[in-house]
């Protein structure tokens, strides 16, 4: 969905650019698909979106402008304050704030190596780079 999203934004004017964008944590142990979508990445069997993190709603992705053909928020990084035991397997990014929403775009998801467990009080910071590359 988000490789459409992006080039329907350069090539198409009725498709509207979305200016914020939202990172979101799962504990499903599913693999990414090219058919996941905002509509179904929340759900069981899929990314199954955690709420177990005390901020009200997904952490906003904060992105400076390209440079290197790239966006990365390492000068802003998005922090999950953890509020009981959890363990993070994969996470996405949407257009949407509320937890387990699933009405906006999905721009990326990541099934992550290596599964984190967590524990009340925990900080999980979260760097995300998006990256272009010309051929």
């Amino acid at each position: 969905e988000g490789l459409n999203f992006i080039l329907n934004v350069l090539t198409q004017a009725a498709t509207t650019k979305i200016n914020t964008w939202y990172l979101a944590l799962g504990t499903g142990a599913y693999t990414v698909a090219a058919t996941d979508t905002g509509a179904n990445i929340v759900g069981a069997g899929r990314a199954n979106e955690t709420s177990l993190y005390s901020e009200a709603t997904r952490v906003a992705l904060v992105l400076p402008a390209s440079t290197a053909a790239a966006l990365t928020n390492t000068a802003l990084k998005a922090i999950f304050t953890i509020n009981a035991g959890v363990t993070i397997t994969n996470a996405f990014v949407t257009s949407t704030s509320p937890k387990a929403d699933a009405t906006g775009t999905l721009l990326s998801s990541l099934k992550l190596g290596t599964s984190k467990a967590l524990v009340t009080a925990d900080q999980l910071v979260v760097t995300f780079t998006l990256s272009a590359a010309s051929v």
